[in-house]
């Protein structure tokens, strides 16, 4: 399979969300409470759920898995895996990350992906007034416009392995970017969620640091 249906496979992204618990949706299941769990440093308990209890001990929408290796809190859904950071239920927002933004030497854009806005009984909310959103764009030749900014993370070496290698072109882009500065040689890969409201000029870092 091709780079391109890949990233058609993969879908948009997002790198860290701040996202609501259901809560009257949850209140018609029959779904029982079945006490705390600990997967690391955090602690497992309803709505969420470890994929190693029974089913019916938290929402089915928010099952999570405790990676026996690491003991990391893991969130696998539909549009991809993220690494759990924190669930806060007393302000009922839980916080994880794309797993390529936890491993340093990778080069790639994250391209893992999560809605960004509510789904069927409100299960996932996405707040919009804390969060904006980029685009990560692949081009087909070099931009040289400070609109697109280089997402690259690692340089090309031709010396080293290729599964270190980062494919050229890939830009970040205002997630308000009108459609008539979109270059016609670029594709649209990914909608990142970002708290920056314009990173025109900004450097690769920067986003990277915000992300």
């Amino acid at each position: 399979m091709n780079l391109k249906a890949q990233f058609a496979l993969i879908g948009l992204l997002a790198l860290i969300a701040l996202l609501a618990f259901p809560n009257t949706c949850i209140a018609r299941r029959a779904n029982k409470d079945c006490g705390s769990s600990q997967c690391g440093s955090l602690t497992i308990r309803f709505p969420f759920w470890l994929k190693s209890q029974p089913r019916d001990c938290g929402d089915p929408r928010l099952e999570l898995d405790c990676e026996n290796d690491s003991n990391r809190t893991v969130l696998v859904i539909e549009q991809g895996k993220f690494y759990v950071q924190n669930i806060s239920y007393s302000d009922r927002t839980i916080r994880f990350v794309d797993p390529s933004l936890a491993t340093p030497d990778n080069c790639s854009p994250p391209l893992s992906s999560f809605p960004l806005y509510s789904s069927s009984c409100r299960a996932y909310s996405f707040d919009p007034t804390r969060w904006g959103f980029m685009y990560i764009v692949n081009c087909t030749i070099p931009m040289e416009s400070s609109v697109y900014v280089d997402a690259s993370r690692c340089t090309t070496n031709t010396g080293s392995s290729s599964s270190h290698q980062l494919p050229n072109n890939f830009y970040f882009l205002n997630g308000r970017t009108p459609p008539g500065h979109f270059n016609e040689s670029c594709t649209t890969v990914a909608r990142v969620p970002s708290s920056l409201r314009n990173i025109s000029g900004l450097a690769t870092s920067v986003i990277y640091e915000d992300l």
